[in-house]
């Protein structure tokens, strides 16, 4: 009599040796007649055709631009030509005592710790 032991969910059914030496289990099964091989191929192919295309739109539009030196160096005269508000105008210091602030320690031994 066989006597055959429950197979759990999780555990793997036994095959023939001979079969489990020819195809490893970590390799998916793929053969001329797997369905499934042929579709998941038919899938990649499509969305690689679809991302050509999209590069070659891309391509396309940035042969429609104009150079980048020319809009860098319009952009770069235009900010230049505009003061910033956030920055003062003056060379110095307006109030002398916002320097502190800005300034290392001046005493080493004195901590605010």
């Amino acid at each position: 009599m066989d006597e055959r032991q429950p197979v759990s969910s999780l555990e793997e059914p036994q095959r023939d040796e001979s079969v489990a030496a020819e195809t490893p289990s970590f390799l998916p099964r793929t053969g001329p007649n797997n369905f499934l091989s042929k579709h998941r191929m038919a899938a990649a192919i499509t969305q690689l055709q679809s991302q050509i295309s999209y590069i070659q739109e891309e391509l396309d539009q940035l042969d429609t631009f104009g150079e980048s030196s020319i809009v860098c160096k319009e952009l770069v005269s235009g900010v230049e030509s505009i003061p910033d508000p956030l920055l003062p105008s003056t060379q110095g210091p307006v109030n002398a005592s916002w320097d502190r602030w800005f300034k290392g320690n001046q005493n080493s031994r004195r901590r605010w710790i």
